[in-house]
């Protein structure tokens, strides 16, 4: 039955309160979810327009500017590692979190670095590749397993070919002079058919392996007709074995060109030829099957050039000053694996910045990678910081010449920041003062002549004197160099006299400082600070 009574006045209050606290609790909900889109959607925040140093104070060095590269040069003395290259290792360490790569040239440099790390709260973060640590690697498992690649045999000659070439260099040869170009070749063609021909016959390659498999190959075509050498080879063991595995027709078709190689090509060789060919590639391999490089780089892994990417901060521990060739080689061949790893680097919006940092860079200098890496690595997120004397050292531990200048040329253009510190050396400084340029500025010059009779009266300054003689006077513009080569023997070299100051100029492709309005700056740092 209808209930045609009035409704309660109580029941209706309870109502309305209940639905406009539901309205509420709505628009609270709609409201979050506004600003959790709105968070979603913002710009995120560029961590690497964050300033790392200020050159002036109106005129930042950021964390991206470090990926277009850093060069600094300075005499021996003139504050490069002490000041700019200081200020920019604490910044990278502190303010940019990168994940670094050193190659150490001086006895004291991993001291320095472990210093560097402490005092920016990184010592977690140190990883020293060096003899009675913890820390290992080794670069030929590391290459045939690298992410990214083409052709794992192809990794492996390639990180060869960069320990033979870092050695020739060390041994005088100065690296690719043309008429080298036969004996270059024969070498990689007989680097790349063993490891094909272990790659095949086991699955993976070491450096043991490979020398023993070259130096029991047959020497003669009696020898590969030789029953006795066939039971004694081990490089007739790796043919057989690698015969009898199943191989896609891809791996038959290396296997062929392995086996033609080994079996025929090879041992028709003239004996000198053959015998220097061998011998190329056995001496420089010698080094790697022995005392540090064998414990550091021959046996297990526990840090990959990839950690870097988490931060990690990877010194080689064997510097070129006290381990001679061994340190040479150590340095080598962590750098040619470290940036063969960033150049397949899959850079995400979070990223960690990653440089490579080299002091004394002449003895690190490689014409085959670094003029490459260098113009390729911005878009992998990594940057290179390198500190040398002056140009001449790089041209010359390039082969000299012009082919060395070239590639010298190549790996300068490379760096947008020069940071130029104090040098007394001419080739360095004319250098560093066409880098800047040239630009129109104004001469005045004046004359003033008279009678040649009439000497004393001109001296004297009598009114009829001037009268009689001749005064003339003039502007001209003309090119002239902005910052004259002299002006780098003057900067400040720190220490003590110079109260701890070291002076340099900045010069930065495609940028105007605010500060001096040009392309180049004057900037100081402390030594203390």
């Amino acid at each position: 039955m209808f209930d045609a009574s009035p409704p309660n006045p109580d029941t209706l209050s309870d109502a309305v309160g209940i639905g406009c606290l539901v309205l509420m609790l709505l628009l609270v909900c709609l409201q979050i979810r506004r600003k959790r889109n709105a968070k979603a959607h913002a710009p995120q925040a560029d961590a690497l327009a964050a300033p790392l140093i200020w050159l002036s104070p109106e005129d930042a060095y950021t964390a991206r500017m470090v990926t277009e590269n850093v060069l600094v040069t300075g005499a021996s003395g003139a504050g490069k590692t002490t000041g700019s290259g200081r200020a920019l290792a604490h910044a990278l360490l502190g303010t940019a979190k990168a994940g670094l790569l050193v190659c150490c040239a001086k006895a004291d440099e991993v001291t320095l670095w472990e210093e560097y790390a402490a005092a920016t709260g990184r010592s977690a973060d140190l990883r020293v590749i060096r003899p009675g640590g913890p820390w290992r690697f080794n670069p030929v498992s590391y290459e045939l397993a690298r992410e990214g690649s083409v052709s794992s045999a192809e990794n492996v000659v390639g990180l060869l070919e960069a320990i033979l070439e870092c050695a020739d260099r060390q041994g005088g040869s100065g690296g690719a002079r043309d008429d080298e170009a036969y004996w270059r070749r024969a070498t990689k063609q007989l680097i790349r058919n063993f490891v094909d021909l272990l790659i095949l016959a086991t699955g993976t390659v070491t450096i043991d392996a490979l020398y023993r498999a070259v130096i029991s190959a047959p020497q003669s075509l009696d020898d590969v007709r030789s029953e006795e050498w066939r039971k004694s080879s081990y490089c007739f063991q790796l043919l057989s074995e690698a015969d009898r595995r199943s191989k896609s027709t891809a791996q038959a078709q290396d296997f062929a060109l392995v086996a033609d190689y080994v079996l025929c090509e090879l041992p028709a060789l003239a004996p000198k030829t053959r015998s220097v060919v061998v011998s190329c590639l056995t001496s420089q391999l010698d080094p790697m099957q022995r005392g540090e490089l064998r414990s550091l780089f021959g046996a297990d892994t526990t840090v990959t050039p990839g950690d870097c990417e988490d931060g990690a901060i990877i010194v080689c521990g064997l510097p070129t000053q006290t381990y001679r060739e061994t340190g040479v080689i150590a340095n080598a061949v962590l750098k040619y694996c470290w940036q063969r790893s960033m150049q397949g680097r899959r850079v995400k919006p979070n990223s960690r910045l990653i440089c490579l940092w080299c002091d004394e860079f002449q003895t690190f200098v490689t014409p085959t990678h670094d003029a490459q890496f260098l113009a390729t690595c911005r878009s992998s997120r990594v940057g290179c910081v390198l500190l040398t004397q002056g140009v001449p050292g790089v041209y010359a531990a390039l082969g000299g010449g012009d082919k060395g200048r070239a590639e010298a040329d190549a790996i300068f253009g490379n760096c947008a920041l020069k940071v130029l510190h104090a040098n007394s050396d001419v080739q360095t400084n004319d250098w560093a003062s066409r880098l800047i340029g040239r630009t129109l500025q104004v001469r005045a010059s004046g004359n003033h002549s008279h009678a040649a009779d009439d000497q004393m009266s001109a001296l004297l300054g009598l009114d009829w004197a001037r009268e009689n003689g001749t005064t003339s006077g003039g502007f001209a513009e003309v090119m002239e160099a902005e910052v004259e080569p002299r002006a780098f023997t003057r900067l400040r070299t720190g220490g003590p006299d110079n109260g701890w100051i070291v002076d340099g100029i900045a010069f930065q492709n495609g940028r105007v400082f605010r500060a001096s309005g040009r392309s180049w700056l004057p900037v100081s740092f402390n030594q203390k600070s």
